[in-house]
């Protein structure tokens, strides 16, 4: 596999072929938003709200199903994005025409199996990592019967302690590995799915099947974007630091000088939300640029992949 003609040709697709910016863009927006939403809304109730329950409970019903429409729209929006850029990248590796429109074409008619991929995935994962988190806990259980008795109890307490520390660290191991092999998998079946037409469940199966067949020269693609990664991180970080510094100061200032949230809030706005598109125009070229790379990679993989449909 030649990383540096992958590396140089996934390059040129991100930078001259525009179209994939705009789903780069809403991947790098909303990608990330699971649990970012909600952290914006600071309110200060004053002594008059106290005597509003009502108010306040449709207030926070208010709050709650606008971050819930805010969560389905970007969960909606991700796999959407995902699936435009795999496809028009494998269009433009086939000579066909590539455009916004077809984006969204092919993003649309594969949305529910990459939500699909998401849920099949992401699920079964979190309910064995819980499950495996209590079990490691499971030794502080020992501080329950240590209760007892107060020197052979301190010792058992003791042992407990010890015991949840070591299997939670071998769990956070197996965890973290886990989650890499996972990430894998899933890549190479979002990639089975547009490509190949596949549901999700076979395109899961697919694409475990490939890891195992391939895991070298996989291993090699996702070293190379690991460290890609931290370089585009260690260079975006800046700006994101110095956008919620500004945002925050100035909101500061309005607080201090009119002793309102409201304003105070609002200005904070004003100054984050076209900062924060121009950031995510920015992350969206490295995403275009991170999908084509991994697009580029399956197709080594997958020799003689279709044109997306």
């Amino acid at each position: 596999m030649q990383y540096s003609t992958m590396l140089k040709r996934a390059a040129h697709i991100a930078w001259y072929y525009r179209a994939l910016w705009f789903f780069g863009f809403l991947l790098a927006l909303f990608g990330g938003a699971g649990g970012g939403y909600g952290r914006g809304a600071n309110w200060s109730l004053d002594r008059s709200d106290l005597y509003r329950p009502e108010w306040a409970l449709g207030l926070v019903l208010l709050v709650g199903l606008a971050a819930l429409l805010l969560a389905l729209l970007a969960i909606v929006l991700t796999a959407l994005s995902r699936g435009a850029l795999i496809g028009m990248v494998q269009d433009i590796e086939e000579g066909q025409p590539t455009t916004m429109q077809n984006g969204w074409r092919i993003g649309l008619s594969h949305l529910v199996s990459m939500i699909g991929i998401d849920l099949l995935t992401g699920i079964p994962a979190a309910i064995v990592a819980t499950l495996l988190l209590l079990l490691g806990a499971s030794p502080l259980l020992l501080l329950l019967v240590s209760s007892g008795s107060a020197g052979r109890g301190e010792a058992l307490a003791v042992l407990g302690i010890i015991l949840a520390v070591l299997l939670e660290l071998a769990v956070i191991v197996l965890l973290v590995v886990g989650g890499l092999v996972l990430s894998l998998v899933v890549e190479l079946a979002y990639r089975r799915c547009v490509l190949a037409g596949e549901g999700a469940a076979r395109a899961i199966a697919g694409g475990w099947k490939t890891l195992r067949a391939n895991l070298g020269r996989i291993g090699g693609l996702w070293l190379i974007l690991l460290l890609l990664d931290l370089l585009a991180g260690a260079v975006m970080l800046p700006g994101y630091l110095l956008l919620v510094g500004a945002a925050g100061g100035v909101g500061a200032l309005v607080y201090r000088g009119l002793e309102s949230p409201v304003p105070a809030v609002l200005v904070g706005l004003i100054i984050f939300v076209p900062g924060l598109l121009v950031l995510s125009l920015i992350s969206g070229v490295y995403q275009a640029f991170r999908s084509a790379f991994w697009t580029l990679g399956y197709r080594e993989l997958e020799p003689g992949s279709p044109p997306a449909a």
